[in-house]
């Protein structure tokens, strides 16, 4: 797993990947939270296959930045998330710019989002939906049990809409890494699809139609025309 740009990502400082998945997961796991949101700059090395050392675990993040615990209203979640997208562009083509990356790329756990990066940055998320099928609107008063880096509340990575947040220790990112490691046993790689982007040429037609949103509606359209179609042939008949 890697976060690093290959020939089929653009990399964690731009996108979803594994590897950034697999880390939220992880720290979402050890804090016992709601979500989890690392961020993509922290990544600089790949997981290996095979047998993994304490050592590879280490050799994952650039440093040993703390996780803390905090309680995010949904305000904060989508201000952060806004930001953390918000920088990526497209290029002549359309497509995604490979040296738009943000170090404050959201790689997530316990909730899934959509966002159009054809949009002016601040006014990107279509949609945050929790794990469960939960959609959350950014006046929501929900609060939020959130696992994030400790370099997001004092405004080291360039964001500043949590400072004054406080928040509970949870661990080191390398030791926890290391932990969910131990407790799977077996590295097994997350599933896909936390994180869609819309609105630049890399995205697919379906995405861009967002016809997985509306394929609910799309199928009942399609029965009500079928049952009226019969009622009518009967009627005919």
């Amino acid at each position: 797993m890697s976060p690093n740009r290959t020939e089929q990502s653009y990399g964690a400082r731009l996108q979803e990947t594994a590897l950034g998945s697999y880390a939220a997961d992880g720290m979402r796991q050890a804090a016992g939270t709601d979500i989890a949101v690392e961020c993509g700059g922290h990544f600089v090395n790949s997981l290996p296959g095979g047998a993994i050392t304490e050592e590879d675990a280490c050799r994952v993040f650039a440093g040993d930045v703390k996780v803390v615990a905090v309680e995010l209203t949904c305000a904060q979640l989508f201000d952060l998330l806004e930001y953390g997208v918000g920088m990526a562009r497209i290029d002549g083509a359309e497509r995604l710019d490979a040296g738009s990356g943000s170090d404050c790329f959201p790689q997530i756990s316990g909730f899934s989002f959509e966002f159009d990066v054809s949009q002016l940055p601040g006014q990107r998320l279509r949609r945050v939906e929790m794990d469960g099928g939960i959609v959350l609107h950014r006046e929501d008063g929900r609060v939020l049990a959130a696992a994030l880096p400790e370099d997001l509340l004092d405004g080291a990575l360039g964001y500043t809409g949590l400072a004054g947040v406080e928040g509970s220790l949870v661990g080191g990112q390398r030791e926890l890494l290391a932990a969910h490691i131990v407790y799977q046993g077996q590295v097994s790689i997350p599933s896909g699809g936390r994180i869609t982007m819309v609105g630049s040429s890399d995205a697919t037609l379906y995405d861009n139609l967002r016809i997985g949103t509306l394929l609910p509606y799309i199928l009942l359209v399609v029965i009500l025309f079928r049952l009226l179609w019969r009622g009518r042939r009967r009627k005919e008949t």
